[in-house]
């Protein structure tokens, strides 16, 4: 038995210094509000925002990978400012878990989804001091084992864990949408600048004998489909293009009635001006 308390006595931090690490004692609580950006904070991210973004057309505008990138970095400082530790990736998604058991832990997809779950058990030791100290485990050896089992985060009454989701929504819900938004942009331009030119290619270069008046038919009705948005008037214009460079130049063109159809049935009083050939 003496043994056991010289080794904990040992696990201890030896000098002040140490204790002043700047490592973070699990057990410790942060300041949420550190991590809530102040109107200077959002006045710079706003002015960075400007000088990163470039206008494709009047209607949208497009962010670059190493834009969503630094938000993605943004948010994961303001997280870790929060009391959260180092993410840790799980394929396409980063787990953040809070030094406080009882906190959610934040999951954070790749796409742009966050989930808020409940932390789950964790085997730590009880005492005091840094990290990286492994003799600290010396004092998770029996009877002291159970003041090493953290479950706070499935403990905690439903209510007090929807008030805390709640809490760390509020205090991230800026940096959080600043992410999405690089994200859908660089999601949308991907859609638009490869996804929707290959179904397109594929649709009417189509090796089977499928007939023409169902690939143009086909084509008409992707135009005709898209949203009333400003993404969905950019798609629109792509799939013009097609028509007019691939379809209109092809020994199957359009012709007036088909061109007079689809304008009938087109929900956002889009204009298709292609060239009709006599």
């Amino acid at each position: 038995m003496l043994f056991f308390f010289l080794s904990i006595l040992f696990a201890q931090d030896p000098t002040e210094n140490d204790s002043k690490s700047t490592e973070s004692d699990p057990t410790e609580e942060t300041d949420p509000s550190k991590s809530i950006p102040s109107d200077k904070d959002l006045e710079k991210k706003e002015n960075a925002e400007e000088q990163l973004q470039y206008h494709a057309s009047e209607d949208i505008v497009v962010y670059g990978q190493k834009e969503v990138d630094r938000r993605r970095k943004v948010l994961e400082s303001n997280l870790k400012n929060n009391g959260y530790r180092d993410g840790k990736r799980r394929g396409e998604k980063v787990v953040f878990q809070p030094e406080t058991v009882w906190k959610p832990s934040l999951v954070v997809y790749d796409s742009g989804w966050v989930d808020l779950k409940k932390t789950p058990p964790r085997f730590e030791p009880w005492i005091r001091g840094r990290k990286d100290n492994k003799w600290r485990y010396l004092s998770c050896i029996p009877p002291f084992t159970p003041m090493c089992i953290r479950a706070g985060g499935w403990m905690i009454s439903k209510r007090r864990a929807q008030h805390s989701k709640t809490d760390i929504v509020e205090q991230h819900l800026y940096d959080i949408q600043f992410w999405q938004e690089a994200v859908i942009s660089v999601g949308v331009q991907e859609r638009l600048e490869v996804d929707l030119p290959d179904q397109l290619d594929e649709i009417w270069s189509d090796p089977s004998s499928r007939p023409y008046t169902e690939r143009r038919k086909e084509i008409l009705d992707l135009w005709s489909t898209r949203t009333c948005t400003p993404e969905g008037n950019q798609a629109s214009k792509v799939i013009a293009l097609f028509l007019e460079f691939e379809v209109q130049t092809s020994e199957h063109p359009l012709s007036l009635e088909d061109l007079a159809e689809i304008q009938k049935i087109d929900r956002c009083e889009r204009r298709l001006n292609i060239s009709i050939s006599n």
